[in-house]
């Protein structure tokens, strides 16, 4: 009775929260004021928070009224707008000092499309960089053709540096040892735990990164802002300074506060049409991809194994290889797809599970579709792996790819409990039963037996990277070991083929499947875009303990197609799990 009185509550609620739902997009999509918008306007875009890779659909991280887009959205509609002739410039709200850099590459690239089309695009700043660790947010700025900064405001954008803490001489204070081990020495994801400092073969390689991420900045700005690439490097070493030195050396262009921005944009628009990047997307006369359908499929966050099961205040951070190997099988069976673009943003996971992918993208190619990769800010370890079988892996100049190798960790607090007069007695049968347990170390048999596990694994990941790419003996060493590289590094050494963002990806996939490189094409995500209110419902059902995929409880076509004409979209996207020891990557 209990179970059921929680379902039925969980079910009035999930109706309540349709019914709000659906007003507050009705009342946000301007379907009640019934006016189209005008035929000149400045589109407006705040990325003071730069769109992330996938949009949470957890309650927590804000999915029930969010509308919020991801990169590869704002992306399409910034290239719908270059194409909309009522767009007459473009206005930006500049600040986020730490996003990931391809994903910046990829905005920058929005940009001077926009800007190619004829149309200006002008950015405001309170103050640029934070002095810090980052350049994101002045890298963005630089795209544009007039950056205006608040005259309070400094310029402080000073580099980028990598900060890892060492916690092993604090652990064995603890009495807690890490055990398990990595292939090979440029694998420092666990050193953290493992070492002191940098290892020489991790610094070596993380340096190289840095200098070449930095450099990539520095070409790209100096020629946006017509600068000396060395007097930029002087520049950037002297920093902070004030706002009118940064506009005297034309790091910027004007000095003002948001409302004067705004005025030199109606200036140059000759209009005071503003509308945000939400309006936009909600109007039905912009320009809309017609034509032949690319399947766009995500894998987003650490790859792990199985299928989602989401709870209601989850967010959707990890990838679940089971969804995306569905989602190719879908998009590969779907008679109208003409080729897939895989778009991988994740740092790693389980080998098992990113080899599934890796397979679900050899399956794809077999039933005659092309598949490419795009790769986001990060592609590394498993996030490698799985984009491997493609025909083509297009990746940022600062993606950060590679690390081919594998570690597997996990903490032991035998000699911590034994301080605390803790004593932890077991019960078991077989020899290795809880070979992991964080509460007594393993035999040197058990740790010969992970070491065998990690050259195994080790070993089957370089020869999938050699087969695919065509790499062997000291070219295939050469990359792997656990390196980590930029994209520009990662073509240069053969990991990849390309360098550009999403929209070079689809040129391949349209000239791979035989479409007019001419033509437009339609980016049709895999899985469909379910509705995002059903997929709240399925969580707070699952909160009271019912199956909302049951016949009686799942809404029925009509209401889902019903709420999709009111504007309540949903983003897919992949549901969190706990880690669970040892960490394989």
């Amino acid at each position: 009775m209990w179970r059921f009185l929680v379902g039925l509550l969980a079910t009035v609620g999930a109706l309540v929260l349709i019914a709000i739902g659906g007003v507050v997009a009705l009342v946000s999509s301007g379907t009640f004021s019934g006016k189209n918008l005008p035929q000149s306007i400045v589109l407006s875009l705040d990325l003071r928070d730069v769109p992330p890779e996938t949009v949470s659909g957890g309650l927590w991280s804000g999915g029930l009224f969010s509308d919020k887009r991801d990169i590869v959205e704002t992306v399409q509609l910034l290239r719908q707008a270059a194409d909309d002739p009522r767009v007459v410039g473009l206005f930006v709200d500049i600040g986020d000092e730490s996003a990931g850099l391809a994903r910046v590459q990829e905005l920058r690239q929005a940009i001077a499309h926009l800007r190619g089309k004829g149309k200006f695009a002008i950015g405001f700043a309170e103050s640029l960089g934070s002095g810090g660790a980052h350049f994101a947010d002045y890298y963005l700025a630089a795209a544009l053709d007039q950056i205006w900064l608040q005259p309070s405001g400094g310029f402080a954008v000073a580099g980028i540096a990598i900060e890892t803490p060492f916690l092993k001489t604090g652990l064995d204070r603890l009495g807690i040892q890490i055990e398990g081990g990595k292939r090979f020495e440029y694998k420092s994801a666990p050193d953290t735990f493992r070492e002191t400092g940098y290892t020489g073969p991790a610094r070596e390689n993380l340096q190289k990164l840095l200098d070449s991420l930095f450099g990539q900045f520095i070409a790209d700005v100096a020629r946006d802002r017509r600068l000396e690439p060395d007097k930029l490097r002087r520049l950037i070493d002297s920093v902070p300074f004030e706002a009118d030195r940064a506009e005297r050396e034309s790091l910027v262009d004007k000095l003002g506060y948001r409302d004067d921005a705004l005025n030199e944009a109606w200036r140059r628009a000759k209009t005071r049409q503003l509308v945000t990047l939400s309006e936009y997307a909600a109007d039905d006369e912009r320009p809309s991809a017609q034509g032949e359908v690319v399947a766009l499929v995500q894998v987003s966050g650490p790859i792990v194994s199985g299928g989602s099961h989401p709870g209601p205040l989850d967010s959707d951070s990890m990838a679940h290889a089971a969804d995306v190997t569905d989602a190719l099988d879908e998009a590969a069976k779907a008679k109208e797809v003409r080729a897939i673009v895989l778009r991988i943003d994740s740092p790693g996971g389980t080998y098992p599970a990113a080899d599934a992918i890796a397979n679900g993208v050899a399956r794809a190619r077999a039933a005659g579709k092309p598949v490419i990769v795009s790769m986001g800010d990060v592609a590394a370890s498993g996030g490698y792996l799985a984009a491997i079988k493609a025909d083509a892996i297009v990746a940022q100049p600062t993606t950060i790819t590679g690390s081919i190798g594998v570690f597997g960790i996990w903490p032991v607090a035998s000699e911590l409990l034994a301080t605390l007069g803790i004593r932890v007695e077991r019960l078991a049968v077989g020899t290795n039963a809880g070979m992991y347990s964080p509460f007594q170390p393993p035999t040197a048999a058990q740790r010969a037996a992970v070491a065998r596990e990690l050259d195994h694994i080790y070993a089957a990941f370089a020869r999938q990277v050699g087969d695919a790419r065509k790499l062997d003996g000291a070219r295939l060493d050469s990359v792997a070991r656990g390196r980590v590289f930029s994209g520009t590094d990662a073509k240069a050494v053969g990991l990849i083929d390309e360098l550009g963002g999403l929209q070079r990806a689809l040129d391949i996939a349209k000239a791979r499947s035989g479409i007019d490189e001419s033509s437009p094409v339609e980016l049709r995500r895999f899985p469909g875009e379910q509705d995002r209110w059903e997929r709240i419902v399925d969580r707070l059902l699952h909160l009271g303990g019912i199956d909302a995929r049951g016949p009686v409880l799942r809404a029925p076509r009509e209401v889902r197609e019903a709420l999709a004409r009111l504007g309540v979209v949903a983003r897919p996207g992949n549901v969190r799990l706990p880690p669970l020891p040892p960490l394989w990557r």
